[in-house]
């Protein structure tokens, strides 16, 4: 089992809707068990597959209010596909003075060590907030590696910068984590989104070789809470996420339940 943090510190780079849809894919198309964890406090990705964090999500896990993942995890109507959500109450976690007898940042260490026992699911997928709180630290803690969506312009690139500077000071606590790769997202053919994707590469970063396009099917398939594949599955970025679930699956080194 492998747990895949999606993340970056900037907003509005399709972190989320990159974590939904790679989510869906690898349940739907790969037959993997995945468990998607809304680690943001916005709860985008629990409103995306129409539940709640009301009886139970994320927040207790870290607070210890929870004690199993089966107290937690919901389904979805995807088959294979299965949720932890969260809500506004995460943002607690963080204000809290104390945290009684757990520590926040190794939940999610504890919670992958239960599932991996248990053989619960084949691959957790969090969809971090972007910030540096308890709940990203402890995804990046028990993280195997991390996708980081980037949008191109200068704002974004200058700030990978920082990201992976951060990353790399909690992968001294945790050796097993690596950069899966930064996946370019809401790209269309100009010359500032090529030459930033071209500069990244120069920087010596490591890039995915797709990138996920632009499209207004994209933006509608959040109001109608529905995966792209599902909403316009002949959209440009359907397609591309296709294309990236394929290339992340081959180098990754996941199974392939199609096989």
């Amino acid at each position: 089992m492998k747990l895949i943090a999606i993340m970056n510190v900037k907003g509005g780079v399709g972190k989320t809707l990159t974590a939904c849809n790679m989510a869906h894919i690898l349940a739907d198309v790969y037959k993997q068990r995945v468990i998607l964890i809304d680690a943001d406090p916005q709860g985008n990705a629990t409103a995306f597959f129409n539940r709640s964090a009301q009886d139970g999500g994320l927040t207790e896990l870290l607070t210890g209010l929870a004690t199993c993942y089966d107290e937690v995890v919901q389904d979805t109507e995807y088959k294979h596909l299965q949720l932890i959500g969260c809500d506004s109450s995460l943002f607690d976690v963080d204000l809290r003075p104390d945290h009684g007898c757990v520590d926040p940042r190794k939940v999610l260490v504890d919670l992958k060590d239960a599932l991996t026992e248990d053989d619960a699911c084949d691959i957790v997928l969090v969809d971090c907030p972007p910030s540096f709180t308890a709940s990203a630290i402890s995804a990046l803690a028990a993280a195997d590696s991390v996708i980081v969506p980037v949008k191109m312009d200068a704002f974004s690139v200058d700030g990978m910068e920082f990201l992976l500077d951060q990353i790399a000071a909690v992968c001294k606590i945790n050796g097993n984590a690596d950069l899966a790769g930064v996946l370019v997202t809401l790209w269309h053919n100009t010359p500032c989104n090529v030459q930033g994707e071209a500069e990244l590469r120069r920087r010596g970063i490591k890039v995915f070789e797709t990138h996920i396009r632009r499209s207004d099917k994209a933006d509608e398939s959040t109001w109608f809470h529905s995966p792209i594949c599902e909403y316009s599955k002949y959209s440009s970025t359907a397609k591309d996420y296709r294309d990236f679930v394929a290339e992340f699956v081959k180098n990754g080194g996941l199974k392939d339940g199609r096989i």
